[in-house]
């Protein structure tokens, strides 16, 4: 662990797919178009599968639009096409399905929000702070993928690519620096068929419960929530 990082809640299911996309999450792979980013995911989702790597059941249990919430051996038992693992990336990214990710992925992600999330991931609030100063208007700014988050989105551990979906354990002190940055806790965001917020999404994952963040992040919300009345 680097100077400015915290210990981060990470559960296994995260963990392995992770592990399986991860040479596919660099910062060179970073900066292609979304699209082509998301078809070489979709690509090793495939592969997987072929293989018999259960690392993919997450992504297909969340997301898949005819295999969400069946049991692993269902997925894993299942034909599975190019097409179910386009489909499947697509709406783990907030798209509502890969012709959309196709018509509006054709720009990279933002280097500098993305450097952000990293950031905030790792629990490293000095160097999000600096972050922050550099460009304030980095608070307002919205993820390119289709889920449309703000850095505060992030802080549910919900809805957001599941490899994202881990928890610093000073989550509660991130969240409080986001709302002083200027965050809006009200903003709401594209996943789930849209106007997600973080409370919202804080309240339905349970990455923040199993790290014993909840809590604690949730009153901060709820303050920010009750000074913008």
């Amino acid at each position: 662990m680097s100077q400015g990082e915290q210990p981060v809640y990470v559960c296994e299911q995260v963990r392995e797919v992770e592990r399986l996309h991860r040479d596919l999450l660099t910062d060179t792979v970073r900066r292609l178009p979304i699209r082509d980013q998301l078809d070489r995911q979709a690509n090793r989702i495939l592969d997987a599968h072929q293989a018999g790597d259960r690392a993919i059941v997450p992504q297909i249990t969340c997301w898949h639009p005819r295999l969400a919430c069946h049991s692993a051996d269902d997925i894993m038992n299942s034909a599975f096409t190019p097409d179910d693992a386009r489909q499947t990336i697509a709406r783990e990214y907030g798209f509502t399905d890969w012709l959309h990710a196709a018509a509006e992925g054709g720009d990279p992600p933002d280097a500098d929000f993305e450097l952000a999330v990293d950031t905030l991931l790792r629990g490293d609030v000095e160097t999000l702070r600096v972050l922050l100063a550099g460009d304030p208007r980095l608070i307002h700014r919205r993820s390119r993928y289709g889920h449309r988050s703000t850095l505060l989105h992030y802080v549910g551990s919900n809805g957001v690519e599941t490899y994202r979906q881990r928890v610093p354990l000073n989550l509660a002190e991130i969240t409080r620096l986001l709302v002083e940055a200027g965050a809006d806790v009200n903003a709401p965001a594209n996943m789930y068929g849209g106007g997600s917020t973080t409370l919202g999404l804080l309240a339905t994952s349970d990455h923040p419960a199993k790290a014993g963040v909840t809590d604690d992040v949730r009153k901060v919300l709820e303050e920010a929530a009750a000074r913008r009345r």
